[in-house]
């Protein structure tokens, strides 16, 4: 009985409760409208509603903040793409051109040897491979039997003479370089006209040692900073091709054991393009 009683007054309260906000939204709405006003009521409604709003706003405020950020990091990203990539691509352009420019500095030096000797007829070749090492020693270039080279044939390059060719084939060619132990060039010292003979000795002897020039006269005064050149004894190099010049000179008395070492004028570190001299095929 009594709960009954409860649920009763409980449905009375609600539907007073119902009935006062009804009241209150229509004299609410007679308020704006203009028909009569009711201050206190305006006041209290906004009270309630104000915060309300504010609270909607800045919620609306931060949602659309936030996706304008999105929006801007997500342009600003695309564009931090597209610069990294732009910038890729200028970097291996320069690494391009920088390449074209190191190539070009090579043929003019090259072509610079040839406008020396008019009157001998040249190869320009390129280095394709190369023995384990840190010296050209031996390497291999990418002109052959096809394109007139024959073995034995001087090779150079725009610092000075480099070595000969040791072997042939159809498309390539194996260059000895005057450093290597097997190698001897028939030289000269070019102010005194000493003659002797100049031995690649690459791990031979000491170890920074490349090339040295034996069999000197006796007699000689040479002095370091000479400049040798072939002497075209040997009847494989002609006469005039820069070798190197005098770092050292040995102190020993009898001609064969008096020898000299050379700094040689190519560094042979470094060899990218030489020049192969035409000459006739042997019988």
């Amino acid at each position: 009985m009594r709960f009954t009683q409860g649920l009763a007054r409980h449905k009375i309260a609600l539907l007073a409760c119902g009935a006062v906000l009804c009241l209150l939204v229509a004299l609410f709405g007679l308020s704006v409208t203009g028909i009569f006003k009711l201050p206190f009521l305006e006041n209290a409604v906004s009270f309630v509603i104000t915060p309300v709003q504010g609270w909607i706003s800045d919620a609306y405020i931060s949602i659309r903040s936030n996706a304008e950020k999105k929006s801007t990091i997500a342009e600003l990203n695309e564009q931090i793409s597209m610069l990294t990539e732009r910038n890729r691509q200028l970097e291996a352009t320069v690494s391009q051109m920088s390449e074209l420019q190191k190539e070009n500095e090579r043929m003019r030096g090259l072509l610079g040897v040839t406008e020396v000797t008019p009157d001998v007829q040249y190869i320009a070749a390129s280095v394709v491979a190369k023995e384990p090492g840190g010296w050209f020693a031996t390497f291999t270039v990418d002109r052959g039997e096809k394109d007139g080279v024959r073995k034995d044939a001087p090779v150079l390059n725009d610092q000075g003479l480099v070595g000969r060719v040791m072997n042939v084939t159809e498309h390539t060619a194996t260059i000895l370089s005057i450093i290597d132990s097997r190698a001897a060039v028939a030289g000269m010292v070019e102010r005194t006209r000493d003659n002797g003979v100049c031995h690649g000795s690459l791990y031979v002897n000491s170890s920074d040692e490349m090339m040295r020039m034996n069999y000197l006269p006796t007699g000689s005064e040479l002095n370091t900073g000479d400049r040798v050149i072939t002497s075209g004894l040997d009847g494989i190099y002609p006469k005039g091709l820069f070798i190197g010049t005098v770092r050292s000179i040995s102190r020993q008395e009898g001609e064969d054991d008096r020898y000299v070492v050379l700094t040689t004028a190519v560094d042979f570190a470094h060899i990218e393009d030489v020049l192969i001299m035409i000459t006739q095929e042997g019988p």
